[in-house]
């Protein structure tokens, strides 16, 4: 039998709150709520939903994004709010959201955008978590090593590194080999896929 969806539910209005979790439940989902940030961020949901409400004169979900990003973590969010404008979905949506709904009002509401929603979240959990990786490799960097680094991404040769960089040939590679050494890559090759990697997390934790 296929686990059930965990759709965790953070709304800060009691009745509202009681009111998706049942229709969460109609609609087949295992249920979890949250009357607010700090209980999600207590134990942040390694699997399913996060349908959060994201109301107000701008979206917080930007923000609930970097901040997780900058402690290595991701959410897949879905806002909600009664009557959403398109400036705050594209807002949100821009900001790291995976979906924005009108509050729902039926188990059809949810079953629109959840399911689809998890099963793209799966694939992006697996990216986010390589990218927060590499961006912890990286974080071990010297300044120099980093540098050397920057220029094996932009096609630099040693010499034209150690040029810029004012140091020798040979000091480059010895930057260059304890780089590789700390980043686990086998060649430059592997240490620029990290590079590269390390964008993602980069661009949400901007």
């Amino acid at each position: 039998m296929a686990q059930k969806i965990a759709l965790h539910i953070l709304e800060p209005q009691d009745r509202f709150r009681t009111a998706l979790a049942r229709l969460g439940y109609e609609a087949g989902f295992h249920c979890e709520i949250y009357e607010d940030i700090s209980e999600l961020f207590e134990a942040i949901p390694g699997n399913g939903v996060v349908l959060i409400r994201d109301g107000g004169s701008c979206s917080a979900i930007p923000a609930l994004v970097r901040h997780l990003a900058l402690q290595g973590q991701w959410c897949p969010f879905v806002g909600y709010a009664d009557h959403p404008t398109v400036d705050h979905v594209v807002q949100a949506i821009k900001g790291g959201a995976l979906s924005f709904i009108a509050t729902p009002g039926t188990t059809d509401d949810l079953l629109a955008v959840v399911p689809a929603v998890a099963a793209e979240a799966e694939l992006r959990r697996d990216l986010i978590e390589r990218a927060v990786r590499a961006h912890q490799s990286l974080a071990r960097l010297t300044d120099r090593e980093r540098q050397v680094l920057d220029g094996i991404v932009s096609g630099e040769s040693s010499k034209a590194i150690a040029r810029v960089l004012a140091i020798s040939p040979r000091t480059v590679e010895i930057h260059r080999t304890k780089m590789l050494g700390k980043l686990g890559a086998r060649n430059a090759a592997d240490a620029v896929r990290l590079k590269v990697e390390a964008s993602a997390y980069t661009n949400i934790a901007a």
